[in-house]
């Protein structure tokens, strides 16, 4: 072992229940580098068998890292690897036995061999025999033999022979499509520029990710006979029995092609069409499932109702008619376009119900055209209400699914981010730190600017090359990062890359000015951003005061009685039912805002009033009083006006609401997205009616799932900017 600065290998080993064969891994390690200095790393995925503790306990030298959970090869390896210090990282597997001098000889050939990224030595059985550990790259054939039933009655085929590589003497060194994982060796340096293993890939095919990726950023892939170790090799996957290697295998094997495949990508890269025809038929089945519904609810009304009811077979052209007036009304207004994927949920609600009342008005004056007066006006009515109802729920049920499949790594989109200074390195983090969201970050594009950042994500070529690059790693999304870049590289990519149906957003330097009424327009034979003129204005602001008052006494009416229950359980105790604490509100002005006392140990019932929104409630006294909203901006601390900058003071154009952006975003949001003074800046600047009851939906929602925090005042995000400047 020697200092950080001098070591030459960094061995990393991954364990799991094999506190025996890392010992005897470690112990070989001393044999195989006798001229080279080494330190080696353990990252063990909680094992059972203490294996983190006899490694410590009988190996000082080694550095463990003992994970609280199995998280995976990939990502404990590079856990190892962020760990390492050496100018190589050398990858065992814990059942490697390295022989004589066969870390020395690895070394020996990576320096030697300036445009190998990774190599690997030889491997052999426990008995001697020859181990096929370099492999050629997977074809559909290869595959198929591989993993089923004719792999055995064709086991002499020649598509086996090439991809186990058995025309080779496995005498010399020669460049090979990829290793297996059991033995690997990469440069440090060539990690810039094809970034650490694939952390999706929780147990196999990493190793073929990885080996893919080096061919991909111009480097090498090399097998070393010179180097020799053994293997006590034991392939649980190539069993046909149903397992969690079985399933392992098979989930990593998705993942390869899905990444990887030619096909697949194609068909993510025209995903638009095939998810607008599954939303067609999605509101399909729902226009004919609220039909069904709303018949059988008028066929059960007939003793109550004079009208006689009709067959079914009488409303047949009603029905077609429906199918085709409330699909296109959709159309029309953009319901299967790229905004209806990633609108909210109260946001789609908003405007699926504005779509069905525009095709309500249509189907209703069509009862009244018809040739016979037969429509029963009752079911149409319930047929459209629900439609808004199931349409919605169909919706959001696709998109749940969707995020599922996402949250495990499926379906997700390679993004190339261009430029490689602190802008990108953000986006970058930003990205990898919503696994769930479907975006993958394949790399940087290097545009001569600021160099990259200390990172693990690795640079794929210069700007030049980006249309070459979008088609070779399988970009699903092209981000230009640096507003200064200008406008003549953006156009330029899109002009050679017309065709390749890749998704392209620019990180613009107006983003804190571009609300929904930004719009881009033509004025005088010039394209320009219109901004509309200010949200709030007196007529806007008197009606969202009469909708504030009349909601107010709405809501006090209904929860009087546990409003009431609470403050005599409050009396009881010997605590005030309610208490009033400072804020700045309209224009800064201060006012006092009525809250429940808090408690360093709040009751069950407390706390179940604050998960469900009740503990807001007192506020409504306010709302009524002209003091606040029942949405807008968060209540700001009493005096902190000159914490907020010039753009955040906006914030006092509105009065402070008890549901608004800032109080739904939530604290990981809020901890993700910046400062939420930012949310409600935006929210005034952004101000409509539609807007508010989408955030009363969205209160309503998550106060009716018990989801709802306790906002705290709001500040400014001012006086930490001079703070860290």
């Amino acid at each position: 072992m020697n200092g950080p600065a001098a070591t030459d290998v960094s061995v990393v080993v991954v364990s799991y229940n094999s506190g025996d064969s890392v010992s005897d891994c470690l112990e070989s390690l001393r044999r195989g580098a006798r001229s080279v200095s080494l330190e080696a790393i353990v990252v063990d995925n909680a094992s059972s068998d203490g294996t983190a503790g006899r490694v410590s306990e009988r190996f000082p030298w080694v550095r463990v890292a003992a994970n609280d959970e199995n998280v995976g090869y990939a990502r404990a390896v590079n856990q190892g690897i962020g760990l390492s210090h050496g100018r190589y990282v050398l990858v065992l597997n814990p059942d490697i036995a390295v022989e004589d001098g066969a870390v020395d000889r690895l070394v020996r050939f990576m320096d030697e061999t300036r445009d190998a990224g990774l190599c690997a030595s030889k491997l052999l059985n426990p008995d001697g025999t020859l181990q096929y550990s370099c492999r050629r790259f997977y074809t559909f054939w290869t595959l198929l033999l591989r993993r089923s039933f004719l792999g055995r009655v064709l086991r002499n085929s020649r598509a086996i022979a090439d991809y186990l590589m058995l025309d080779y003497d496995h005498v010399e060194a020669r460049p090979v499509d990829w290793v297996i994982g059991a033995c690997m060796m990469v440069r440090r340096e060539a990690l810039h520029d094809f970034g650490p293993m694939d952390e999706r890939f929780f147990l196999y095919f990493e190793d073929v990710d990885w080996c893919y990726r080096v061919w991909q950023a111009g480097w090498r892939v090399y097998y070393v006979p010179a180097s020799v170790m053994r293997h006590r090799h034991a392939r649980a996957s190539a069993s046909l029995r149903r397992s969690r290697h079985v399933v392992a295998h098979a989930t990593s094997l998705f993942h390869f092609y899905e990444k990887w495949g030619k096909a697949i990508y194609d068909v993510k890269r025209y995903r638009r069409v095939l998810s607008g025809a599954l939303l067609v038929l999605s509101d399909a089945i729902a226009v004919n499932a609220s039909f069904a519904l709303a018949y059988a609810l008028r066929s059960s009304m007939k003793g109550l109702l004079v009208k006689p009811m009709f067959g079914v077979a009488v409303y047949t052209p009603f029905v077609v008619f429906a199918n085709i007036v409330i699909v296109l009304t959709f159309a029309f207004l953009d319901l299967y376009g790229a905004r209806a994927e990633r609108e909210s949920g109260p946001d789609l609600l908003m405007r699926v119900l504005r779509a069905t009342t525009i095709a309500a008005v249509v189907l209703m004056a069509s009862t009244f055209l018809t040739s016979q007066v037969v429509y029963s006006r009752l079911l149409v009515g319930a047929f459209c209400v629900l439609v808004v109802v199931l349409a919605t729920a169909f919706r959001l049920g696709l998109r749940a699914a969707h995020a599922r499949l996402r949250a495990g790594q499926f379906d997700v989109e390679r993004v190339a981010i261009v430029g490689t200074g602190e802008a990108a390195r953000r986006l970058a983090e930003r990205i990898r730190s919503r696994r769930g969201a479907g975006y993958e970050v394949a790399g940087f594009v290097d545009t001569g600017g600021a160099p990259v950042q200390a990172t693990d994500v690795p640079v794929l070529g210069r700007l030049a090359d980006l249309p070459a690059l979008v088609e070779r790693q399988r970009i699903g999304h092209v981000i230009f990062s640096d507003p200064d870049l200008g406008g003549d590289a953006v156009a330029d990519f899109l002009l050679q890359a017309r065709r390749s149906a890749v998704d392209v957003r620019m990180v613009s330097g107006l983003a804190d000015l571009l609300t929904r009424r930004a719009r881009v327009e033509e004025f005088l034979d010039l394209p320009v951003i219109t901004f509309e003129r200010e949200a709030l204005l007196r007529a806007g602001a008197g009606l969202k005061r009469l909708l504030d008052v009349a909601g107010a006494g709405l809501l006090v009416a209904v929860w009087s009685p546990a409003l009431g229950v609470s403050a005599v359980a409050r009396r009881l105790r010997g605590a005030p039912p309610l208490e009033r604490v400072e804020r700045a509100g309209l224009g800064g002005r201060s006012y006092r805002m009525f809250v429940f006392p808090s408690a360093e140990a709040p009751s069950a019932l407390a706390r179940f009033g604050i998960r469900h929104g009740l503990s807001s409630l007192p506020a409504l006294l306010n709302v009524m009083r002209g003091e606040m909203s029942i949405v807008g901006p968060a209540p700001a601390e009493a005096g902190s006006i000159g914490t907020f900058d010039a753009r955040e003071r906006l914030r006092f154009d509105a009065r402070p609401g008890i549901a608004g952006p800032s109080q739904l975003a939530g604290k990981d949001r809020a901890a993700a997205d910046g400062d939420p003074a930012a949310l409600d800046a935006y929210y005034v600047q952004d101000w409509s009616l539609g807007g508010d009851a989408r955030l009363v939906l969205a209160w309503l929602a998550r106060s009716a799932a018990g989801r709802w925090e306790e906002p705290a005042p709001a500040r400014g995000s001012l006086r930490d900017r001079n703070v860290s400047s």
